[in-house]
């Protein structure tokens, strides 16, 4: 049985910080390579071998779908052998096939076709992979290629991460909020910042600070679907969500009561007791401060509502003020068109 990726349902990609950033899809590693049916002899592959000598394989292909592969190698191979040649040149290339190609769709990620590699056998690197359009055969890529791209994907997102959350930053974010406002993708833009935060560092100190912010970047990720929704660091205790997950208003909720829970631990016996510490305020005067909350402005995106990223986190921004004005954890979702 061929080892095969089925198309998924998304408009991009993949973990939660990756989510459905616009990152290049399988297609963009597609090369266009002939193909040979079954019953095509080896003498013929090999005399496509020798016409193409840049091919290192050649997929076999039966009513337009792919149903094995052939190595130049494993040819070149059986061909050197005695005899082999003539015994074996005139019969039918399926005799010489690898009858279980990587098989993968077009529109699939490359972290996804990377892990599907990683599960086929290590020849596969070299043989390279089919690539199909709804099942059936559009060309192929090479193992070369995709680990090119892998790293040049992971370099790119290492330097624009927050160094604390490792999460992408305002470059990314932004790029994906112009992705989808470009592809027409309705989507709902959550911003999340921390309540009460500075007092907090004030009292506790930065490293206790720190931890507040990468649970909170914890149980953010807990919540988006890795395949539709895309987390950014904004800054400091600011983040943002763009979620596709029809749900999205229910996993808000679910993320302000495990914050309430998950919060407390950070505190004194003493401060939970009185619900909050006392801390200077800007003017050096002492002031009660309730204990650390999540305030979430939320701003629903639909096709032709908006024109650029500026737009989008403006809007989030405002409906974030919004939210702030709610004593404790809370959402507020812009419901203006």
């Amino acid at each position: 049985m061929d080892i095969q990726l089925h198309n998924k349902k998304s408009s991009a990609a993949s973990p939660a910080h990756q989510g459905t950033l616009q990152r290049p899809t399988v297609e963009s590693l597609m090369r266009q390579v002939p193909c040979v049916t079954p019953e095509c002899s080896n003498e013929q592959v090999f005399s496509l071998f020798e016409q193409h000598p840049e091919l290192n394989s050649i997929p076999v292909v039966k009513d337009g779908v792919p149903v094995g592969i052939i190595s130049r190698q494993h040819m070149i191979n059986s061909f050197a052998r005695q005899y082999h040649r003539e015994l074996y040149g005139r019969r039918p290339c399926k005799t010489m096939m690898d009858h279980h190609p990587v098989v993968v769709e077009k529109s699939a990620s490359p972290n996804e076709l990377s892990d599907l590699m990683l599960q086929s056998d290590p020849q596969h690197l070299l043989t390279g992979y089919i690539v199909t359009d709804n099942g059936h055969y559009a060309g192929m890529g090479s193992g070369h290629d995709l680990l090119r791209l892998i790293t040049q994907m992971q370099i790119s997102a290492a330097r624009y991460a927050n160094p604390l959350t490792m999460l992408p930053g305002n470059v990314p974010i932004n790029e994906q909020i112009e992705t989808l406002l470009h592809g027409q993708i309705p989507f709902v833009a959550c911003y999340f910042d921390l309540d009460n935060f500075k007092p907090f560092n004030d009292v506790y100190g930065y490293k206790r600070g720190d931890d507040v912010i990468q649970l909170a970047g914890k149980l953010l990720e807990k919540i988006c679907v890795p395949q539709v929704d895309f987390l950014g660091h904004i800054g400091g205790d600011d983040f943002i969500v763009l979620f596709q997950s029809p749900d999205w208003e229910e996993r808000c909720q679910n993320l302000l009561h495990r914050f309430a829970e998950k919060a407390k631990s950070f505190y004194t016996d003493d401060a939970l007791a009185h619900g909050g510490i006392k801390a200077e305020d800007r003017q050096g005067k002492k002031k009660f401060h309730p204990l650390v909350s999540f305030s979430i402005g939320a701003v629903k995106v639909l096709p032709g509502t908006f024109k650029s990223h500026q737009e989008v986190s403006s809007a989030a921004a405002a409906a974030k003020k919004q939210a702030k004005k709610i004593s404790g954890n809370s959402l507020f979702v812009e419901r203006r068109e």
